[in-house]
């Protein structure tokens, strides 16, 4: 690392290698701002091999991609309603008297009862007629009632067997809502008073969790959605169409394409619908969006695994989608249309779950007073902080090394010491599975340009091949921008 105020230069001498040996130079900004240069990897002193230009991922889909503008698109709705929140809650009116809360929950509906429900991600509003499909407990006294819209039938997306799965993998206390409860807390439960004219309230009766499978049109952007508004009352101003219940809505028609996908969405969706209430509303607290995703998608990578047979989005789209970006990717400058953000937060989420356990990732909720607000510092702060509190150096070292991890496709153990790779990990009842970098089907592709300079949290590398003859890997005039690092993998 480059501890320095300055770029440094390096010449790279490396003995003992031998024919067709790679040779990765992993260069990482894993700090909170950009570098006043970008890296150079200077001259090779023998010319290598190319690499290879990348290849599409085996397996994957661009599923991930294709609904990620949806989902921050709600997640910044999320953050509006919360800044909201803590921006009215001093000058909040009196709360609701018991009575008054009492009617606003009723029993869970039965089987076949019908209801409108308010698709709140299109604009305007657009209203659908759905009926419950099943209802299911889980731990903590709530139920969970999955609404069907009769035309996700008609059309052939969802089809026999497919709603009783959903419910199979997110219902009961093995099921996927009430493993998260357990590691992160309640979706719900008592609204603080100065928030309690604004939000929807249990009364002698929990509000349900409902899901809710719309047959929205073909060209719909998302796959599914927690929007924090419907926690709001209709009366707050702009929340006209406020379905005022704890809510998430699926797209059927990605059930008809990847069931499993959807289940997992559902783990996703839960994160951010329980974060809403543990942090935003109870500790007042709230992550940044890059923040915000990679505890979701740190979710899925924990939960999805024991109650989906071991599906791994992360594994399967996440971790080779960002192998595919060639780096370049700032992962704290979070944009709209941010797919290759997604799969740089999922990947290094699943990396820091297996160097760190579980700990870290209960912490987010616990230990994070991320925010806006007197006393409060950034998410990066607070995940440097985590880090460190669980024995590692820095968020800038971890990065670092996912990175190196990432694009030389390392696999569990190849490098001794624990800080490279995705091992399996078992932890408080749950198995973290060995992802094997190595055997992903993508190749290293040609690293992407530094267009807008070396921004914050961003890898880029360089990456060579021995050539016949030679025993000595020499690049000379490697330049590492200050407070940076940079990682020498041969394999």
């Amino acid at each position: 690392s480059n501890t320095t105020g300055a770029a440094a230069t390096v010449n790279l001498s490396i003995g003992g290698v031998s024919a067709g040996k790679t040779v990765t130079l992993l260069f990482s900004n894993g700090t909170a701002s950009a570098a006043a240069t970008t890296p150079s990897s200077g001259v090779l002193a023998s010319p290598a091999v190319a690499a290879e230009p990348g290849l599409a991922p085996v397996g994957a889909s661009a599923a991930p991609d294709r609904f990620a503008a949806a989902h921050d698109r709600m997640l910044q709705e999320q953050q509006k309603w919360a800044a909201w929140l803590h921006q009215v809650a001093p000058h909040a009116t009196a709360a609701p008297d018991a009575a008054r809360l009492l009617t606003k929950v009723s029993a869970s509906p039965a089987v076949g009862s019908s209801r409108v429900w308010n698709d709140t991600f299109a604009s305007p509003a657009v209203a659908y007629n759905t009926t419950v499909d099943s209802v299911c407990s889980v731990p903590g006294g709530r139920n969970v009632v999955f609404w069907l819209d009769p035309n996700a039938v008609s059309a052939g997306n969802v089809k026999a067997g497919d709603m009783a799965a959903l419910n199979t993998a997110y219902c009961g206390t093995g099921g996927g809502y009430g493993r998260l409860a357990a590691l992160l807390g309640d979706a719900w439960g008592p609204v603080p008073a100065a928030y309690a004219s604004q939000l929807i309230q249990d009364g002698a009766a929990l509000q349900d969790i409902n899901v809710v499978v719309l047959n929205v049109p073909s060209s719909t952007g998302w796959a599914g959605y927690f929007d924090s508004g419907n926690n709001l009352l209709k009366t707050v101003a702009g929340n006209a169409s406020s379905n005022e219940a704890l809510v998430f809505f699926i797209n059927a028609g990605q059930i008809k394409l990847d069931r499993q996908f959807v289940a997992s969405t559902l783990i996703h969706e839960s994160t951010h619908m329980i974060n809403f209430y543990q942090r935003t509303l109870t500790r007042n607290t709230n992550h940044d969006t890059w923040l915000e995703e990679t505890s979701a998608m740190m979710s899925e990578d924990i939960v999805s695994p024991a109650v989906l047979g071991g599906y791994n989005k992360i594994g399967s789209y996440r971790l080779p989608s960002y192998l595919q970006t060639g780096g370049a990717v700032s992962y704290i400058t979070w944009p709209q249309l941010s797919g290759p953000n997604y799969a740089l937060g999922g990947a290094f989420g699943a990396f820091l779950n297996r160097r760190y356990g579980l700990a870290l990732y209960k912490q987010l909720v616990t230990n994070c007073n991320d925010g806006t607000g007197t006393g409060q510092v950034s998410s990066y702060a607070c995940l440097d902080a985590l880090i460190k509190s669980g024995g590692g150096v820095s968020f800038a070292d971890e990065f670092a090394h996912f990175g190196a991890t990432v694009f030389a496709k390392l696999a569990p153990g190849s490098i001794s010491g624990g800080r490279y790779g995705y091992p399996a990990r078992s932890d408080s009842g749950y198995t973290l599975g060995a992802i094997d970098v190595s055997a992903l089907t993508t190749a290293v592709p040609a690293p992407t340009a530094l267009n807008s300079g070396y921004t914050a949290t961003t890898h880029t590398y360089q990456v060579d091949t021995v050539p016949a003859g030679k025993t000595t890997y020499v690049r000379n005039g490697v330049s590492v921008p200050a407070n940076t690092t940079l990682l020498v993998v041969v394999q």
